[in-house]
C-alpha cells in the first residue's frame, strides 16, 4: 500500500526504503476547560518588519506556489537546521510546499535541542503569504501557546534561533520553517460515526476557549483569501465555473451572505480562530474495543488562523463535518458536541447556514481556480463532487428548515443512551 498522510500520496525522493506513516498515538486523556478558571494571557510578541501590505489577498491569474528542487530542500535542511536526511517525502498542498522529513539516526545534530521522535514537516510558504512575516510570527507564537493545552505541531528554531527565515528560491523570496510532525490517522481516513462528529464539536469548542485570551498584533489587520470576510472576493474567480447555473448559485450565495452576515459583522464576538478545522487537519486515535471507534487527538495546519467572529469558526468546521458525513442532518450532532462546552445564542445559530453555504462556495470556486493553474493537483478538488450536491441541497431545498433539522438531530443524539 502506498504511504499516505493528510489524504495525499507521498512520493519518496530518498534512496532509503519508505515506511508507513499512520502510526498509533499514545493515549492521553482529553483536555477540558473550566469557565471559572483564569487562563494565562500571553504577551503580545514584537513584530518583525513586513515587506509589503499584510492585507493582500490572492489575485486572479496569480501562480504563487514555490518552485523548488529536491536539492533546494536538502540544502535548506542542512544549512538551517543541521539535519542530515534519513528520508524526505513531499506532501501535496494548495499553495505551499510541504515535506515530511526524518533525520539520519546515525548522525548527531546539535542544532535541534529536543528532537521530534517522528520527524518534522518542512514548510516553504507561497510567495503571497511569505510577504506577511508578522503573520507567520503570530502563527508560530499561537502554536507554542496552544501546544501547552492541546496536541498540535510546535515550531522548531533554526540555526539563528528563529522560528522562520526568508530564503530566495528560483529568484523568489519564500518563508521557510520547520514543525514537529504529529503522526496518526486523519479524520477523512476513518469511519465517521456519530460519536466522532460529537467529539469534533467538543474539541473545537475547547480550542475556542483555549484561544480566548490569545492576542498578537498581526491578527488585528491580517486578511486572506480563505477568511469568510473575503467571500465577496469570490466574484473575481467565478469565471472558472463553466456551468452557468452553478455560477449563478454562487453569486446568489455571495450576495445573501453579505446581506445576512457581513452586514452584521460588528455584532458578533471576535477572537483568534483556527479557521480551517477540516478532515485534512484533524488527527484522530482509536479508543475502546470497537475498531470503528475514534476520537480527536490533535489539530494541525495553522496557516489560516485569523481574528474573526466565533460564528465563522463554527460555520467553517460545520461545513467540513457535513461533507464528511455526506448529509446535512449530521451537522446537528457536531453542534451538540460544541454546545456542551460553549452554548450558542439564537442570533448566532440562525446564521450558521449562511456560513456553511459561503464556505462551500469558497472551497468549490477556489478549488476549481487552483486546479485550472495546476491540473495535476487533484488535492484541491477533494470537495468538488460532494460539495456541489450539498450546496445545492442546502440552498434550494432546506435553507428554511435546516435550523430545525440540526436542532432535532442534536436532541435525538443527546437523548440516546449511547453517544
Amino acid at each position: 500500500m502506498d504511504d499516505a498522510w493528510n489524504n495525499v500520496e507521498l512520493t519518496n525522493i530518498s534512496r532509503r526504503k519508505s515506511y508507513t506513516l499512520n502510526h498509533n498515538y499514545d493515549a492521553t486523556p482529553k483536555t477540558t476547560c473550566n469557565n471559572n478558571e483564569e487562563q494565562e494571557t500571553p504577551k503580545v510578541a514584537t513584530l518583525p518588519e513586513t515587506k509589503t501590505d499584510s492585507e493582500a489577498c490572492l489575485q486572479p491569474g496569480s501562480d504563487i506556489k514555490p518552485k523548488v528542487t529536491n536539492e533546494d530542500v536538502e540544502s535548506l535542511l542542512r544549512r538551517l537546521y543541521g539535519i542530515s536526511l534519513g528520508e524526505i517525502k513531499p506532501m501535496l498542498s494548495y499553495d505551499d510546499r510541504n515535506y515530511l522529513v526524518t533525520e539520519d539516526p546515525n548522525i548527531k545534530n546539535p542544532l535541534i535541542v529536543s528532537h521530534s521522535p517522528h520527524g518534522y514537516v518542512l514548510k516553504i510558504l507561497n510567495s503571497l503569504d511569505s510577504k506577511k512575516e508578522d503573520v507567520v510570527d503570530a502563527q508560530n507564537q499561537l502554536m507554542l501557546y496552544l501546544s501547552k493545552q492541546v496536541k498540535c505541531p510546535r515550531p522548531v528554531a533554526n540555526v539563528n534561533g528563529k522560528y522562520y527565515s526568508v530564503e530566495t528560491l528560483s529568484g523568489v523570496d519564500h518563508i521557510v520553517r520547520l514543525l514537529e510532525y504529529i503522526p496518526g490517522k486523519m479524520l477523512h481516513e476513518v469511519p465517521i460515526t456519530n460519536y466522532l462528529l460529537y467529539n469534533c464539536g467538543e474539541y473545537l469548542a475547547q480550542i475556542v476557549k483555549n484561544l480566548k485570551n490569545f492576542e498578537h498584533a498581526a491578527y488585528n489587520s491580517h486578511k486572506s483569501t480563505w477568511q469568510l470576510q473575503s467571500v465577496p472576493n469570490l466574484k473575481e474567480f467565478v469565471y472558472v465555473l463553466s456551468d452557468v447555473s452553478r455560477r449563478a448559485l454562487v453569486e446568489e450565495i455571495i450576495e445573501t451572505f453579505q446581506q445576512k452576515v457581513l452586514s452584521q459583522l460588528g455584532s458578533y464576538e471576535m477572537q483568534i480562530i483556527h479557521g480551517d478545522f477540516n478532515e485534512q487537519n484533524i488527527v484522530v486515535e482509536r479508543f475502546g474495543a470497537n475498531e470503528q471507534d475514534y476520537r480527536v487527538k490533535g489539530i494541525i495546519d495553522f496557516g489560516d488562523t485569523n481574528k474573526s467572529p466565533i460564528l465563522f469558526e463554527i460555520g467553517i468546521a460545520l461545513t467540513y463535518m457535513v461533507l464528511q458525513a455526506k448529509n446535512l442532518e449530521s451537522g446537528g450532532i457536531f453542534l451538540a458536541g460544541f454546545e456542551t462546552v460553549c452554548p450558542l445564542n439564537a442570533h448566532l445559530k440562525q446564521n450558521l447556514k449562511y456560513c456553511v453555504a459561503a464556505r462551500l462556495a469558497q472551497s468549490l470556486v477556489m478549488g476549481a481556480y487552483t486546479h485550472s493553474l495546476d491540473p495535476s493537483n487533484e488535492y484541491v478538488l477533494v470537495t468538488q463532487e460532494q460539495g456541489w450536491k450539498l450546496i445545492e441541497e442546502l440552498w434550494h431545498n432546506t435553507l428554511d428548515t435546516i435550523d430545525d433539522i440540526w436542532e432535532a438531530a442534536a436532541d435525538h443524539y443527546l437523548k440516546s443512551s449511547v453517544k
